[in-house]
Protein backbone atom coordinates (compact mmCIF):
# COMPACT_ATOMS: atom_id res chain seq x y z
CA UNK A 1 0.00 0.00 0.00
CA UNK A 2 1.25 3.32 -0.97
CA UNK A 3 2.61 5.10 2.19
CA UNK A 4 0.37 8.56 2.17
CA UNK A 5 3.83 10.62 2.50
CA UNK A 6 4.41 8.67 -0.89
CA UNK A 7 1.05 9.62 -2.35
CA UNK A 8 1.48 13.62 -1.48
CA UNK A 9 5.04 13.70 -3.55
CA UNK A 10 3.20 12.11 -6.29
CA UNK A 11 0.74 14.65 -6.01
CA UNK A 12 2.63 17.40 -6.10
CA UNK A 13 4.82 16.36 -8.90
CA UNK A 14 1.56 15.53 -11.46
CA UNK A 15 -0.99 18.18 -10.29
CA UNK A 16 -1.11 21.80 -11.65
CA UNK A 17 2.66 23.00 -12.02
CA UNK A 18 3.64 26.57 -11.50
CA UNK A 19 2.79 28.54 -14.29
CA UNK A 20 3.57 32.22 -14.11
CA UNK A 21 7.00 32.84 -15.99
CA UNK A 22 8.78 34.49 -13.51
CA UNK A 23 12.10 33.89 -11.85
CA UNK A 24 14.00 33.09 -14.88
CA UNK A 25 16.95 34.71 -12.56
CA UNK A 26 16.88 35.12 -8.85
CA UNK A 27 14.77 37.50 -7.52
CA UNK A 28 16.64 40.74 -6.45
CA UNK A 29 14.92 43.72 -4.23
CA UNK A 30 14.56 44.56 -0.67
CA UNK A 31 12.60 42.64 2.16
CA UNK A 32 11.01 44.90 5.86
CA UNK A 33 11.96 42.08 8.22
CA UNK A 34 15.69 41.87 8.96
CA UNK A 35 16.01 45.45 10.01
CA UNK A 36 12.69 46.62 10.99
CA UNK A 37 10.58 43.62 12.15
CA UNK A 38 6.76 45.00 12.87
CA UNK A 39 8.14 48.54 12.82
CA UNK A 40 6.51 49.08 9.56
CA UNK A 41 4.42 51.73 7.77
CA UNK A 42 3.40 53.41 4.40
CA UNK A 43 6.09 56.18 4.91
CA UNK A 44 9.07 53.38 5.44
CA UNK A 45 8.23 51.92 2.35
CA UNK A 46 7.71 55.01 0.27
CA UNK A 47 11.39 56.43 1.46
CA UNK A 48 12.82 52.91 0.49
CA UNK A 49 11.37 53.17 -3.10
CA UNK A 50 12.09 56.43 -3.40
CA UNK A 51 15.94 55.52 -2.23
CA UNK A 52 15.91 51.93 -4.26
CA UNK A 53 15.93 54.34 -7.35
CA UNK A 54 17.84 57.47 -6.10
CA UNK A 55 20.80 55.35 -4.71
CA UNK A 56 21.37 53.57 -8.30
CA UNK A 57 20.15 50.02 -6.50
CA UNK A 58 16.92 49.91 -8.94
CA UNK A 59 19.37 50.54 -11.87
CA UNK A 60 21.71 47.81 -10.22
CA UNK A 61 18.32 44.89 -10.57
CA UNK A 62 16.96 45.31 -7.67
CA UNK A 63 13.20 45.57 -8.27
CA UNK A 64 10.57 44.12 -5.74
CA UNK A 65 9.62 46.26 -2.76
CA UNK A 66 8.69 43.66 -0.41
CA UNK A 67 6.34 43.83 2.72
CA UNK A 68 7.04 41.35 5.72
CA UNK A 69 4.98 40.08 8.13
CA UNK A 70 2.85 43.00 10.48
CA UNK A 71 1.39 44.68 7.26
CA UNK A 72 -1.96 43.02 8.18
CA UNK A 73 -4.53 42.70 11.28
CA UNK A 74 -7.81 40.78 10.61
CA UNK A 75 -10.34 39.67 8.04
CA UNK A 76 -13.43 41.66 7.27
CA UNK A 77 -17.16 40.07 7.33
CA UNK A 78 -16.80 38.34 3.68
CA UNK A 79 -13.12 36.98 4.85
CA UNK A 80 -10.88 39.75 3.27
CA UNK A 81 -7.56 40.03 4.67
CA UNK A 82 -7.48 43.80 5.85
CA UNK A 83 -3.94 45.88 6.53
CA UNK A 84 -3.35 48.16 9.61
CA UNK A 85 -5.36 50.88 9.41
CA UNK A 86 -2.81 53.21 11.81
CA UNK A 87 0.72 51.78 9.80
CA UNK A 88 -0.76 51.82 5.93
CA UNK A 89 -3.81 54.27 6.11
CA UNK A 90 -4.00 55.06 2.58
CA UNK A 91 -4.46 51.37 1.97
CA UNK A 92 -2.00 48.14 0.35
CA UNK A 93 -3.86 49.37 -3.48
CA UNK A 94 -1.89 53.34 -3.09
CA UNK A 95 1.34 52.14 -2.09
CA UNK A 96 0.98 49.39 -4.64
CA UNK A 97 0.59 52.04 -7.23
CA UNK A 98 3.23 54.47 -5.39
CA UNK A 99 6.11 51.83 -5.87
CA UNK A 100 4.76 50.90 -9.29
CA UNK A 101 5.22 54.68 -9.86
CA UNK A 102 8.94 54.74 -8.81
CA UNK A 103 9.20 51.25 -11.89
CA UNK A 104 9.41 49.13 -9.12
CA UNK A 105 7.08 45.53 -7.97
CA UNK A 106 5.44 45.41 -4.79
CA UNK A 107 5.24 42.17 -2.90
CA UNK A 108 3.21 41.33 0.50
CA UNK A 109 3.41 38.41 2.81
CA UNK A 110 1.31 35.88 3.89
CA UNK A 111 1.59 32.56 5.66
CA UNK A 112 0.84 28.61 5.18
CA UNK A 113 -1.18 28.68 8.65
CA UNK A 114 -4.21 29.77 10.70
CA UNK A 115 -1.55 33.35 12.15
CA UNK A 116 1.65 34.45 10.60
CA UNK A 117 4.73 34.02 12.45
CA UNK A 118 3.77 36.91 14.15
CA UNK A 119 0.04 36.48 15.20
CA UNK A 120 -1.45 38.25 12.60
CA UNK A 121 -4.18 36.53 10.30
CA UNK A 122 -3.01 33.73 7.85
CA UNK A 123 -4.11 32.74 4.14
CA UNK A 124 -4.97 29.16 5.38
CA UNK A 125 -8.35 27.92 3.98
CA UNK A 126 -8.24 31.20 2.41
CA UNK A 127 -5.76 31.15 -0.41
CA UNK A 128 -8.18 31.82 -3.44
CA UNK A 129 -9.66 34.62 -1.82
CA UNK A 130 -6.37 35.97 -1.06
CA UNK A 131 -5.04 35.36 -4.06
CA UNK A 132 -7.75 37.16 -5.72
CA UNK A 133 -7.67 40.34 -3.55
CA UNK A 134 -3.63 40.17 -4.05
CA UNK A 135 -4.18 39.75 -7.92
CA UNK A 136 -6.95 43.25 -7.21
CA UNK A 137 -4.03 45.16 -5.70
CA UNK A 138 -1.95 44.37 -8.42
CA UNK A 139 1.19 42.94 -6.43
CA UNK A 140 3.98 41.26 -7.61
CA UNK A 141 5.20 38.84 -5.02
CA UNK A 142 4.58 36.79 -2.64
CA UNK A 143 6.40 35.70 0.35
CA UNK A 144 4.58 32.55 1.88
CA UNK A 145 5.89 31.56 5.50
CA UNK A 146 4.94 28.21 6.87
CA UNK A 147 3.84 29.32 11.51
CA UNK A 148 0.99 27.95 12.88
CA UNK A 149 -0.13 25.62 10.60
CA UNK A 150 -2.73 22.73 10.66
CA UNK A 151 -0.13 19.76 10.88
CA UNK A 152 0.38 18.97 7.69
CA UNK A 153 3.53 18.37 5.39
CA UNK A 154 4.03 21.41 3.30
CA UNK A 155 4.13 19.42 0.01
CA UNK A 156 0.25 19.44 0.84
CA UNK A 157 0.02 23.21 2.02
CA UNK A 158 1.96 25.33 -0.39
CA UNK A 159 0.13 24.00 -3.67
CA UNK A 160 -2.92 25.47 -2.69
CA UNK A 161 -1.70 28.43 -2.75
CA UNK A 162 0.40 27.81 -5.96
CA UNK A 163 -3.29 26.90 -7.64
CA UNK A 164 -4.70 29.58 -6.39
CA UNK A 165 -1.76 32.23 -7.56
CA UNK A 166 -2.00 30.63 -11.28
CA UNK A 167 -5.92 30.84 -10.98
CA UNK A 168 -5.62 34.40 -9.91
CA UNK A 169 -5.49 36.15 -13.65
CA UNK A 170 -2.01 37.87 -12.75
CA UNK A 171 1.85 36.95 -12.26
CA UNK A 172 3.08 36.50 -9.27
CA UNK A 173 6.28 35.88 -7.74
CA UNK A 174 5.68 32.94 -5.48
CA UNK A 175 8.62 32.81 -2.76
CA UNK A 176 8.02 29.60 -0.75
CA UNK A 177 9.23 29.84 3.41
CA UNK A 178 8.75 26.41 4.77
CA UNK A 179 12.34 27.01 6.43
CA UNK A 180 13.41 23.96 4.61
CA UNK A 181 11.67 21.78 6.73
CA UNK A 182 10.76 18.82 4.11
CA UNK A 183 13.62 19.38 2.36
CA UNK A 184 12.02 21.48 -0.55
CA UNK A 185 14.86 21.88 -2.96
CA UNK A 186 13.56 18.24 -3.70
CA UNK A 187 10.00 19.00 -4.48
CA UNK A 188 9.52 22.29 -5.00
CA UNK A 189 10.28 23.02 -7.87
CA UNK A 190 6.49 23.00 -9.51
CA UNK A 191 4.94 24.52 -6.63
CA UNK A 192 7.02 28.05 -6.01
CA UNK A 193 9.86 30.25 -7.78
CA UNK A 194 11.83 30.01 -4.73
CA UNK A 195 12.26 28.02 -1.77
CA UNK A 196 13.72 28.41 1.32
CA UNK A 197 16.76 26.06 2.25
CA UNK A 198 17.26 27.07 5.82
CA UNK A 199 16.46 28.35 9.19
CA UNK A 200 16.08 32.03 9.65
CA UNK A 201 19.36 33.97 9.27
CA UNK A 202 20.84 36.70 11.16
CA UNK A 203 23.58 39.36 11.50
CA UNK A 204 26.11 37.21 12.23
CA UNK A 205 29.08 35.58 10.76
CA UNK A 206 28.43 31.91 12.22
CA UNK A 207 24.51 32.33 11.09
CA UNK A 208 25.63 33.26 7.67
CA UNK A 209 27.97 30.43 6.84
CA UNK A 210 25.43 27.92 8.10
CA UNK A 211 22.84 28.69 6.02
CA UNK A 212 24.74 29.02 3.01
CA UNK A 213 26.56 24.99 3.72
CA UNK A 214 22.97 24.31 4.10
CA UNK A 215 22.18 25.56 1.27
CA UNK A 216 25.18 24.14 -0.76
CA UNK A 217 24.18 20.93 -0.40
CA UNK A 218 21.44 20.98 -2.74
CA UNK A 219 23.35 23.20 -5.82
CA UNK A 220 21.88 20.98 -8.54
CA UNK A 221 18.48 21.54 -8.02
CA UNK A 222 17.74 25.03 -8.52
CA UNK A 223 17.77 26.76 -12.05
CA UNK A 224 15.70 28.86 -14.11
CA UNK A 225 12.40 29.36 -12.57
CA UNK A 226 13.18 27.92 -9.34
CA UNK A 227 15.75 28.71 -7.04
CA UNK A 228 17.43 27.67 -3.33
CA UNK A 229 16.82 30.40 -1.04
CA UNK A 230 19.30 30.82 2.51
CA UNK A 231 17.23 33.45 3.57
CA UNK A 232 17.88 37.42 3.04
CA UNK A 233 20.95 39.32 2.91
CA UNK A 234 22.32 40.68 5.82
CA UNK A 235 24.34 43.34 4.24
CA UNK A 236 24.74 46.68 6.44
CA UNK A 237 22.87 45.68 9.25
CA UNK A 238 25.89 45.89 11.31
CA UNK A 239 26.82 42.82 12.80
CA UNK A 240 29.82 41.81 10.59
CA UNK A 241 32.89 44.01 9.23
CA UNK A 242 32.87 45.19 6.34
CA UNK A 243 34.65 42.65 4.17
CA UNK A 244 32.88 40.09 6.03
CA UNK A 245 29.43 41.54 4.15
CA UNK A 246 31.58 41.33 0.94
CA UNK A 247 31.74 37.32 1.48
CA UNK A 248 28.23 37.30 2.24
CA UNK A 249 27.07 38.64 -1.01
CA UNK A 250 29.90 36.96 -2.98
CA UNK A 251 28.45 33.82 -1.60
CA UNK A 252 25.06 34.44 -2.19
CA UNK A 253 25.75 36.01 -6.09
CA UNK A 254 27.72 32.54 -6.67
CA UNK A 255 25.08 30.02 -5.27
CA UNK A 256 22.77 31.72 -7.43
CA UNK A 257 20.92 32.78 -4.33
CA UNK A 258 17.57 35.80 -4.18
CA UNK A 259 19.56 39.21 -3.29
CA UNK A 260 16.95 40.80 -1.46
CA UNK A 261 18.65 43.20 0.70
CA UNK A 262 17.40 43.22 4.28
CA UNK A 263 19.37 46.43 5.78
CA UNK A 264 17.72 50.07 5.87
CA UNK A 265 18.54 51.53 2.53
CA UNK A 266 17.87 55.15 3.35
CA UNK A 267 20.93 54.90 6.33
CA UNK A 268 23.63 52.63 4.93
CA UNK A 269 27.15 53.32 4.26
CA UNK A 270 29.23 54.18 1.00
CA UNK A 271 30.60 50.69 1.68
CA UNK A 272 27.33 48.86 2.27
CA UNK A 273 26.20 50.39 -1.16
CA UNK A 274 29.41 49.29 -2.98
CA UNK A 275 28.89 45.95 -2.03
CA UNK A 276 25.38 45.86 -3.63
CA UNK A 277 26.01 47.51 -6.54
CA UNK A 278 29.06 45.96 -8.15
CA UNK A 279 27.72 44.82 -11.16
CA UNK A 280 30.67 42.28 -12.05
CA UNK A 281 28.95 40.18 -9.11
CA UNK A 282 25.32 40.74 -9.53
CA UNK A 283 26.41 39.66 -13.21
CA UNK A 284 27.29 36.22 -11.81
CA UNK A 285 23.83 35.80 -9.64
CA UNK A 286 21.72 37.06 -12.53
CA UNK A 287 23.70 35.42 -15.57
CA UNK A 288 21.00 33.62 -17.95
CA UNK A 289 22.56 30.12 -17.71
CA UNK A 290 21.32 29.48 -14.13
CA UNK A 291 23.34 26.85 -12.99
CA UNK A 292 24.50 27.46 -9.12
CA UNK A 293 27.66 27.41 -8.02
CA UNK A 294 28.99 25.40 -5.52
CA UNK A 295 32.11 24.34 -2.86
CA UNK A 296 34.26 22.34 -5.43
CA UNK A 297 37.73 21.76 -3.26
CA UNK A 298 38.91 22.03 -0.06
CA UNK A 299 42.25 22.64 1.77
CA UNK A 300 43.42 23.17 5.39
CA UNK A 301 45.18 26.39 6.55
CA UNK A 302 48.91 26.31 6.34
CA UNK A 303 49.51 28.68 9.41
CA UNK A 304 50.44 27.20 12.61
CA UNK A 305 47.73 29.66 14.74
CA UNK A 306 45.02 28.74 12.86
CA UNK A 307 41.52 29.26 14.62
CA UNK A 308 39.21 26.35 12.65
CA UNK A 309 35.17 26.37 12.53
CA UNK A 310 33.47 23.28 14.08
CA UNK A 311 30.22 22.26 12.85
CA UNK A 312 27.63 19.68 13.16
CA UNK A 313 27.71 17.75 9.34
CA UNK A 314 25.66 14.83 8.50
CA UNK A 315 28.12 11.55 8.96
CA UNK A 316 26.96 10.44 5.37
CA UNK A 317 27.32 13.28 3.65
CA UNK A 318 30.93 13.90 5.54
CA UNK A 319 32.59 10.80 4.88
CA UNK A 320 32.45 11.21 0.79
CA UNK A 321 33.89 14.72 1.11
CA UNK A 322 35.78 15.44 4.15
CA UNK A 323 39.01 13.54 5.77
CA UNK A 324 37.28 11.11 8.26
CA UNK A 325 39.74 12.89 10.48
CA UNK A 326 37.85 16.09 11.10
CA UNK A 327 35.09 14.04 12.72
CA UNK A 328 37.06 12.10 15.16
CA UNK A 329 37.83 13.24 18.76
CA UNK A 330 39.35 12.52 22.17
CA UNK A 331 38.62 13.16 25.20
CA UNK A 332 41.41 13.92 27.97
CA UNK A 333 39.84 13.22 31.71
CA UNK A 334 43.10 14.67 32.83
CA UNK A 335 42.71 17.96 31.56
CA UNK A 336 39.36 18.23 30.45
CA UNK A 337 40.31 18.68 26.95
CA UNK A 338 38.42 17.77 23.50
CA UNK A 339 41.01 16.79 21.21
CA UNK A 340 40.76 16.85 17.46
CA UNK A 341 42.53 13.89 15.34
CA UNK A 342 43.65 16.28 12.50
CA UNK A 343 45.71 18.00 14.45
CA UNK A 344 45.46 17.35 18.28
CA UNK A 345 43.70 20.88 18.78
CA UNK A 346 41.25 21.64 21.10
CA UNK A 347 37.69 22.46 21.22
CA UNK A 348 37.77 25.64 22.24
CA UNK A 349 34.73 28.55 23.33
CA UNK A 350 36.02 31.44 20.85
CA UNK A 351 37.31 34.27 23.06
CA UNK A 352 36.59 33.04 26.46
CA UNK A 353 32.89 34.59 25.20
CA UNK A 354 30.50 33.58 28.61
CA UNK A 355 27.18 35.29 26.45
CA UNK A 356 24.79 32.86 25.38
CA UNK A 357 25.51 31.03 22.06
CA UNK A 358 29.19 31.71 22.25
CA UNK A 359 30.87 30.36 19.20
CA UNK A 360 32.59 26.89 19.45
CA UNK A 361 36.36 26.83 16.72
CA UNK A 362 39.16 24.73 17.28
CA UNK A 363 42.87 26.43 18.47
CA UNK A 364 45.85 25.49 19.77
CA UNK A 365 45.66 24.01 23.33
CA UNK A 366 46.28 25.93 26.29
CA UNK A 367 44.46 24.34 28.74
CA UNK A 368 45.69 25.39 32.32
CA UNK A 369 47.96 27.49 31.04
CA UNK A 370 48.37 30.86 33.84
CA UNK A 371 49.18 32.75 30.98
CA UNK A 372 46.64 31.66 28.10
CA UNK A 373 43.27 34.02 27.99
CA UNK A 374 41.46 32.67 30.85
CA UNK A 375 43.15 30.37 31.76
CA UNK A 376 42.40 27.79 29.27
CA UNK A 377 39.27 26.99 30.64
CA UNK A 378 37.55 27.39 27.63
CA UNK A 379 38.96 24.44 26.35
CA UNK A 380 38.15 22.78 28.76
CA UNK A 381 34.75 20.48 29.69
CA UNK A 382 33.09 17.90 31.88
CA UNK A 383 31.13 15.27 30.31
CA UNK A 384 27.60 14.18 32.00
CA UNK A 385 27.02 10.26 31.28
CA UNK A 386 23.99 10.43 32.88
CA UNK A 387 22.88 13.30 30.35
CA UNK A 388 25.07 12.99 27.79
CA UNK A 389 26.01 16.69 28.13
CA UNK A 390 29.40 18.21 27.46
CA UNK A 391 29.79 20.61 29.44
CA UNK A 392 32.35 24.15 29.55
CA UNK A 393 34.30 24.20 32.82
CA UNK A 394 34.77 28.10 31.79
CA UNK A 395 30.94 29.07 32.59
CA UNK A 396 28.86 25.47 33.13
CA UNK A 397 27.28 26.10 29.52
CA UNK A 398 26.41 22.86 27.45
CA UNK A 399 27.79 22.60 24.17
CA UNK A 400 24.43 22.70 21.83
CA UNK A 401 23.33 22.60 18.40
CA UNK A 402 22.21 25.93 17.68
CA UNK A 403 18.88 26.62 17.58
CA UNK A 404 17.73 23.66 17.15
CA UNK A 405 18.66 23.41 13.47
CA UNK A 406 21.30 23.97 10.68
CA UNK A 407 24.95 23.32 11.58
CA UNK A 408 26.06 25.75 14.19
CA UNK A 409 26.98 24.99 17.37
CA UNK A 410 27.57 27.24 20.17
CA UNK A 411 27.75 27.25 24.16
CA UNK A 412 24.74 27.46 25.91
CA UNK A 413 22.68 27.14 29.27
CA UNK A 414 22.36 23.88 29.68
CA UNK A 415 18.33 22.72 28.82
CA UNK A 416 18.54 18.78 29.50
CA UNK A 417 17.19 18.34 25.58
CA UNK A 418 18.25 16.50 22.62
CA UNK A 419 20.29 19.44 20.94
CA UNK A 420 22.88 19.33 23.93
CA UNK A 421 22.91 15.81 24.14
CA UNK A 422 25.97 13.67 22.56
CA UNK A 423 26.89 10.28 21.71
CA UNK A 424 30.48 9.21 21.54
CA UNK A 425 31.05 6.31 18.86
CA UNK A 426 33.99 4.41 20.01
CA UNK A 427 34.18 2.68 16.77
CA UNK A 428 34.79 5.10 14.58
CA UNK A 429 35.84 8.13 16.74
CA UNK A 430 33.07 10.24 15.91
CA UNK A 431 30.92 12.30 18.37
CA UNK A 432 27.33 12.50 16.76
CA UNK A 433 24.27 14.81 17.97
CA UNK A 434 21.09 13.17 19.68
CA UNK A 435 18.72 15.83 18.13
CA UNK A 436 19.91 15.06 14.51
CA UNK A 437 22.57 12.03 14.37
CA UNK A 438 25.06 14.80 12.62
CA UNK A 439 29.51 14.40 13.74
CA UNK A 440 30.78 17.39 14.81
CA UNK A 441 32.81 18.18 12.74
CA UNK A 442 36.05 20.44 11.70
CA UNK A 443 35.67 22.72 9.10
CA UNK A 444 38.65 22.90 6.65
CA UNK A 445 40.06 26.44 6.27
CA UNK A 446 39.87 27.42 2.81
CA UNK A 447 37.57 26.49 -0.04
CA UNK A 448 37.06 27.28 -3.60
CA UNK A 449 33.09 27.74 -4.95
CA UNK A 450 32.69 27.51 -8.79
CA UNK A 451 29.86 27.53 -11.71
CA UNK A 452 29.86 28.00 -14.87
CA UNK A 453 28.49 30.79 -16.64
CA UNK A 454 26.68 31.23 -20.27
CA UNK A 455 29.51 32.60 -22.16
CA UNK A 456 31.89 29.11 -20.79
CA UNK A 457 33.38 31.00 -18.19
CA UNK A 458 33.71 30.22 -14.59
CA UNK A 459 33.13 32.19 -11.51
CA UNK A 460 35.47 31.25 -9.04
CA UNK A 461 35.23 32.44 -5.03
CA UNK A 462 38.67 31.65 -3.64
CA UNK A 463 37.38 31.86 0.55
CA UNK A 464 39.83 32.05 3.30
CA UNK A 465 37.59 30.44 5.99
CA UNK A 466 39.67 30.44 9.08
CA UNK A 467 39.16 32.52 12.25
CA UNK A 468 43.03 33.90 11.97
CA UNK A 469 45.53 35.64 9.76
CA UNK A 470 45.70 35.65 6.00
CA UNK A 471 47.08 33.17 3.14
CA UNK A 472 47.05 32.88 -0.69
CA UNK A 473 44.77 30.30 -1.85
CA UNK A 474 45.16 28.39 -5.19
CA UNK A 475 42.26 27.30 -7.78
CA UNK A 476 43.65 24.41 -9.83
CA UNK A 477 41.97 24.67 -13.51
CA UNK A 478 41.06 21.12 -12.65
CA UNK A 479 38.97 21.75 -9.90
CA UNK A 480 37.14 23.87 -12.44
CA UNK A 481 36.75 21.32 -14.88
CA UNK A 482 39.20 23.05 -17.54
CA UNK A 483 41.98 21.54 -18.82
CA UNK A 484 45.17 21.58 -16.62
CA UNK A 485 47.61 22.83 -19.52
CA UNK A 486 45.61 25.66 -20.78
CA UNK A 487 45.93 28.98 -20.61
CA UNK A 488 43.10 31.40 -19.32
CA UNK A 489 42.44 35.29 -18.33
CA UNK A 490 41.27 35.59 -14.79
CA UNK A 491 39.41 38.82 -14.29
CA UNK A 492 38.98 39.87 -10.21
CA UNK A 493 35.30 41.10 -9.78
CA UNK A 494 35.88 43.61 -6.80
CA UNK A 495 38.88 44.82 -7.51
CA UNK A 496 37.25 45.15 -11.53
CA UNK A 497 40.94 44.32 -12.99
CA UNK A 498 42.06 41.39 -15.21
CA UNK A 499 45.05 40.17 -13.46
CA UNK A 500 46.79 38.36 -16.81
CA UNK A 501 47.04 35.45 -18.22
CA UNK A 502 47.99 32.32 -16.60
CA UNK A 503 48.39 28.41 -17.55
CA UNK A 504 46.85 24.95 -15.01
CA UNK A 505 46.36 27.39 -12.09
CA UNK A 506 46.04 31.00 -10.84
CA UNK A 507 47.66 31.40 -7.08
CA UNK A 508 45.69 34.72 -5.58
CA UNK A 509 47.81 37.28 -3.04
CA UNK A 510 47.13 36.68 0.61
CA UNK A 511 43.74 36.69 1.57
CA UNK A 512 42.50 37.69 5.14
CA UNK A 513 40.34 36.20 7.44
CA UNK A 514 36.98 35.16 6.54
CA UNK A 515 37.55 37.46 3.19
CA UNK A 516 37.08 36.29 -0.25
CA UNK A 517 38.91 36.81 -3.97
CA UNK A 518 36.31 36.35 -6.57
CA UNK A 519 37.40 35.88 -10.41
CA UNK A 520 36.01 35.13 -13.31
CA UNK A 521 38.23 32.67 -15.41
CA UNK A 522 38.02 32.21 -19.41
CA UNK A 523 40.06 30.00 -21.22
CA UNK A 524 42.36 31.84 -23.88
CA UNK A 525 41.49 28.88 -26.73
Amino acid sequence: MMSWKVFILFFVGFSLALDNGLGRTPQMGWNSWNHFGCNINEKLIQQTADTIVGTGLAAAGYEYINLDDCWQVSRDAQGFIQADPKAFPSGIPALTDYVHSRKLKFGLYSDAGFKTCAGRPASLGYETKDANIYANWNVDYLKYDNCNTDGTIPEVRYPVMRDALNASGRPIFYSMCEWGVDKPALWASKVGNSWRTTGDISDKWESMLGNIDINNEFADYAGPGGWNDPDMLEVGNGGMTDAEYVTHFSLWAISKAPLLIGCDVTKMSAATLATLTNQEVIAVNQDPLGVQGKKVAFASSQLSNATTDVKVVDCSLSSSRIEPKRRQWTFNSQDGTIRSAIDGRCLTIDHCDTNEAANIVLTTCRASDPQAPCQGKNQQWTIDSTTQNVISQLNGKCLDVFNFDGSNIAAFTCNKKNNQAWFWNSTDESVRSKLNGKCLTVQQEIEIWAGPLSYGSQAVLLFNRGGSGSEPITVKWTDIGFPSDHAAIVRDLWARKTLGTFTGSFTSPNIDRHAVMMLNVTLTQ
